[in-house]
């Protein structure tokens, strides 16, 4: 199957001996050819081939979809010289530019899909049981379990292991080394670490404080910047090394500049957090409920990806535990349901198979409390799925916000397996809930398909 695919690449190529130079950029590898006539037009190029033909600087070139590099690493193998970086500055689909900072962690978490997605079906599975176990009468000797327990690990290692997924995702973007990157995602999962962070007592390093989130240096954008400044370093380390010192000086000085730089920045930003967040919240919770629900109902997405998130769980048990009820937890229902809402429109926006079942499955993970999918791997691939899932966020929690919507119960997962928690004698709290959710759902989707519809190059999903 895989040498039919490259054959027909090649065949529409003209052959091997047509292509002057391959070059990757992003999710696209492009083929520069000698001469544009030996091409074989008659090999379908839509939609299963993904190809695009133009003439970039008077050369005609031939653009393939090639996520996994598969078409890149297989002509590079067959001998195809690799063109200079520097001659191509950026890659473009039918004219439109496709890097972007929100595109590039999209391409990060790509490859991450299929363990992500496998894990997140475990978790709903096990999270429907123990829903319908809360909601039963009947004594059920599995949860609590230490067969439970290790089902529940099995459906965790993914997530628990995923600053070192993103960083070896990266690194191999960036060519840099795999083995240096999955140390660098692996230090905040040291359990020396998370222990010295998490004491409670205030934890200095070289006299600067980090804060009490462990977790919020393994926050996926920490993790690529990260790693982007050591494939930086490590370039112009090898560059000029001596040849007893390479392979060795560029790994030693990552780990001794920029790990300790990167923990030097981030901890300020942690302590302020520390010290400012609960106090903001606390006086919006009293003074402006509705201002605050939708504020996070909006930007959800964006504390996620800065690892700021972390700092609202124990805001939600406070609360809890002091009104009974919890109004920040509804916040975060209607920011995950909107991510699915716009994922699905990406879906039916998208000519591309594969990435409209990428599309499908993330959604329906994200409605049931798995959100990375859906908003790393799909909404982030274009601004237009990015903001209309924000914005879907902050209607939905607009709406709990003005009804008052409280959550009785922390479930397991933020998702629609914790609706029954919303349910208050008297009221119409469930009923509320549902609405929201379907407000932000269906918001979040018709934004994302007119806004992603307005937009002429739609294809290069």
């Amino acid at each position: 199957m895989k040498d039919r695919f490259i054959e027909q690449r090649l065949k529409l190529a003209g052959g091997k001996d047509n292509i002057g130079y391959v070059q990757r950029d992003m999710s696209i590898t492009t083929l520069t050819l000698h001469d544009y006539t030996r091409m074989d037009l008659s090999v379908p190029t839509a939609p299963d081939l993904d190809t695009d033909i133009s003439i970039t600087d008077g050369k005609y070139c031939v653009k393939f979809r090639d996520e996994d590099a598969y078409i890149y690493n297989t002509l590079l193998g067959m001998g195809v010289e690799q063109q200079n970086r520097n001659s191509m500055q950026e890659t473009t689909i039918k004219g439109k530019k496709t890097y972007s900072a929100l595109y590039f962690i999209s391409d990060v978490f790509r490859p991450l899909m299929p363990v992500l997605l496998g894990a997140a079906i475990l978790k709903i599975i096990l999270g429907m049981i123990t829903v319908i176990n809360s909601l039963s009468t009947e004594d059920a000797s599995l949860i609590g379990s230490q067969t439970w327990m290790i089902w529940n690990s099995i459906g965790d290692s993914a997530f628990y292991l995923l600053p070192i997924l993103i960083a070896i995702s990266t690194a191999y973007r960036l060519k840099s080394n795999l083995y240096v990157a999955t140390a660098i995602g692996g230090l905040m999962l040291y359990p020396q670490m998370t222990t010295v962070i998490s004491s409670g007592e205030e934890v200095h390093f070289m006299g600067v404080p980090l804060g009490s989130q462990t977790l919020f240096f393994s926050a996926p954008l920490w993790i690529i910047v990260t790693i982007g400044a050591a494939s930086w370093l490590e370039k112009r380390v090898e560059r000029i090394s001596p040849s007893a010192l390479k392979g060795i000086l560029a790994p030693a000085l990552i780990l001794m500049i920029v790990v300790p730089i990167v923990l030097l920045a981030l901890g300020p930003v942690g302590t302020w957090v520390d010290e400012h967040l609960s106090g903001v919240i606390e006086s919006l919770l009293n003074h402006a409920p509705v201002v605050l629900i939708m504020l996070l109902g909006a930007i959800m997405s964006l504390l996620m990806i800065t690892g700021l998130h972390y700092w609202l769980f124990p805001i939600l048990i406070n609360e809890l535990m002091t009104n009974g009820f919890t109004i920040v937890l509804p916040a975060m229902l209607a920011a995950f349901v909107a991510q699915a809402g716009a994922a699905l429109a990406a879906g039916l926006r998208s000519e591309q198979s594969e990435f409209r079942k990428l599309a499908f499955w993330a959604s329906g993970t994200a409605l049931f409390g798995v959100t990375e999918p859906a908003m790393f791997a799909v909404n982030m691939r274009r601004r237009a799925f990015f903001y209309a899932a924000m914005l879907g966020g902050m209607v939905g929690g607009l709406y709990f916000g003005l009804l008052s919507v409280k959550a009785l119960v922390i479930g397991g997962s933020v998702s629609l397996l914790d609706i029954p928690f919303y349910i208050e004698e008297g009221t119409f709290n469930m009923l509320h809930t549902c609405i929201g959710v379907c407000i932000a759902f269906g918001g979040s989707g018709a934004l994302a398909y007119w806004m992603a519809g307005r937009t002429a190059n739609h294809k290069s999903v």
